[in-house]
């Protein structure tokens, strides 16, 4: 064999070849995964910065509660200033615990509240399925009267139709034959509506219990009502000393920005806040208190639209009865938002 013949039966793939569909198809899913590789690259990206700035941020966090400490270290460790410090976290402890005792008095209302809906509810539910059960079984009891019947009129025709079996009845059984396919067809019907009637009788008893739909407005006006009375009657209790005052000032301003005295008076503070805990957290006489305090309110409250739940500020009486029936004037807790009143009020 010559060079010339080993030349020729050498294939050289043209540049420009065709693919088959089998590489194509393998190209195209190449494609595709590179597309789908890089956006999820991307995402990975955004979500790197993100956990960055996140890091960024909790670094900042961490370093103004170190500051924070520290401060508050130095100002502990002053003895001109360290009493007063102690006083204002006391203060701070003493809102704490006025919103604690609102939000548990909340809270119990609201269970409350539900408990006697969600019966309500379902009494009512109970007695309309009865009422459509006991209309379901008169249909039905109807149904089955109306399918004996034309089960009864169909024998009869039947019966009749055998009667006349001899040659000499032809034309008699002629004239009963379509009398006895309309019977048939208003027995079937009767059959199919009495199916109808029981299924929908079965329907009506495998409902499910409804759902909840939520306190209505009623029980939620009367509920805040309570609350905002309650909210007055701890204001009250630390009325004499200020100590509602104080510890709403100490709610609004820093440890480094108020001042209560010397050591004997804070000293003094103390104990007095001591003491005020202790009114705050007794039960004795307040649910007549808090009972009067919501009638009060219910007579003078208004609301700024029908579907609202909170009143007015500006309707809020401005005293109050004390010991005695003497009217004692009080700040509008509703306005200056005491024990963080708005936390525990529903909408």
């Amino acid at each position: 064999m010559n060079l010339g013949d080993k030349l020729t039966g050498l294939r050289v793939p043209l540049i420009g070849a065709r693919r088959g569909p089998v590489d194509e198809e393998r190209l195209l899913k190449l494609f595709w995964n590179r597309a789908e590789l890089k956006k999820e690259l991307a995402s990975l990206d955004d979500q790197l910065h993100q956990l960055r700035d996140r890091l960024k941020q909790q670094e900042a966090a961490a370093a103004r509660v170190e500051d924070q400490l520290d401060s508050l270290e130095t100002l502990l460790g002053n003895p001109d200033v360290g009493f007063g410090a102690l006083v204002h976290f006391q203060l701070r402890g003493l809102w704490r615990a006025c919103w604690q005792q609102l939000d548990q008095f909340g809270s119990e209302l609201r269970r409350q509240q539900e408990d006697r809906e969600r019966k309500r509810q379902l009494v009512e539910f109970h007695q309309d399925r009865q009422q459509r059960l006991a209309l379901a079984n008169e249909r039905l009891a109807a149904a089955q009267a109306a399918l004996e019947a034309e089960d009864n009129a169909v024998h009869a025709l039947e019966s009749r139709l055998r009667a006349a079996s001899g040659p000499w009845h032809y034309f008699r059984r002629r004239a009963l034959a379509p009398d006895l396919e309309a019977a048939r067809a208003a027995r079937e019907r009767a059959s199919r509506h009495l199916d109808d009637i029981r299924e929908a009788r079965r329907t009506i008893e495998k409902e499910p219990w409804p759902e909840f739909p939520g306190i209505a407005l009623e029980g939620r006006r009367a509920i805040n009502l309570a609350v905002i009375a309650y909210a007055q009657l701890l204001y009250a209790r630390l009325a004499d000393g200020g100590l509602a005052l104080q510890s709403r000032l100490a709610r609004q301003k820093s440890v480094h920005d108020t001042r209560y005295g010397s050591r004997e008076e804070c000293i003094a503070m103390m104990v007095d806040i001591a003491s005020a805990l202790k009114r705050v957290r007794a039960q004795r006489d307040a649910a007549q208190e808090v009972r009067t305090r919501t009638e009060h309110l219910r007579a003078c409250a208004t609301y700024r639209r029908s579907q609202d739940a909170v009143p007015e500020p500006a309707s809020l009486p401005s005293a109050f009865p004390g010991r005695g029936g003497v009217f004692i004037r009080e700040p509008n807790v509703l306005v200056d938002d005491y024990w963080d009143l708005y936390k525990v009020l529903l909408r």
